[in-house]
């Protein structure tokens, strides 16, 4: 009688090298302190890949929307993300208070409308 061995070989392929770096990119750097702070602490959301990931749930999205200072500058912060990344999205015609990192002048604004 004979005996067989069946030999099973595995490979791991590396991470896909098509990865977008925006992605990774920490939240404190795209985003005002006053919203990048609150979304890493509370929501434990570090970077522009886990807001968008979160931004996907219905009630993770409420959850931001209520970081922000208004719900429609939440919208816009997501959108903007996937517009960096490629995905089309629908566009707003309404002023929104700036959200973005280095924008001090805009957050001095809000903050007296």
């Amino acid at each position: 009688m004979e005996s067989t061995s069946t030999t099973i070989t595995t490979t791991t392929t590396p991470a896909p090298a098509t990865k977008n770096p925006v992605l990774g990119l920490p939240l404190a750097t795209v985003m005002r302190a006053e919203f990048a702070l609150p979304l890493q602490d509370v929501l434990q959301i570090y970077t522009v890949g886990c807001f968008l990931k979160a931004w996907r749930s219905p009630r993770k999205q409420k959850s931001i929307e209520q970081i922000f200072d208004t719900p429609e500058q939440a919208r816009h912060a997501a959108a903007t993300c996937c517009a960096w990344l490629g995905i089309k999205t629908l566009a707003s015609h309404e002023p929104v208070p700036a959200w973005w990192a280095g924008d001090d002048h805009g957050a001095a604004q809000s903050a007296v409308a």
